[in-house]
């Protein structure tokens, strides 16, 4: 497999589970992807759902289950997908990637990846979990907390 190649197939892994996740929920616009890998031992990946006009995290998502188990579950299969695709860009000899952002409109499949191989987290006190999505989505983005 080829690098575009991993990567392509890694994109579609995660927006098929974000579109079976959203499966159900009326108004749902967009999907927003973000996954950040650079710190050892530290990786972070979660979807928020465009939703009448407002960005939410799964457990919020409005019918669809958005159950802790369910949203737990999702954040679980894509971080293993990322590892899976980590793994395969390291058999490449190709650099991993550190972050990626994902959108994706399911109605019309406009899909927009961009993907970045800077440091950002590695030598900071911050963290992807609570910076990424601000960082890419500015007020858009819902707070964690």
């Amino acid at each position: 497999m080829t690098e575009q190649g991993v990567l392509q197939s890694l994109i579609s892994k995660w927006v098929s589970l974000a579109s079976e996740y959203a499966s159900g929920a009326p108004d749902v616009r967009a999907y927003y992807i973000y996954g950040a890998s650079e710190k050892p031992g530290v990786t972070y990946i979660n979807v928020l759902f465009e939703q009448a006009g407002s960005l939410v995290y799964p457990s919020d998502l409005v019918g669809a289950n958005a159950s802790i188990e369910r949203a737990s579950l999702i954040q679980r299969l894509f971080r293993d997908d990322l590892f899976e695709a980590r793994a395969q860009f390291e058999a490449l000899g190709v650099q991993t990637p550190t972050e990626y952002r994902v959108y994706y409109e399911p109605a019309t499949r406009k899909l927009d990846v961009q993907v970045s191989r800077e440091l950002i987290y590695r030598y900071s006190d911050r963290e992807p979990g609570t910076d990424g999505f601000h960082r890419w989505l500015g007020d858009r983005a819902p707070k964690l907390f």
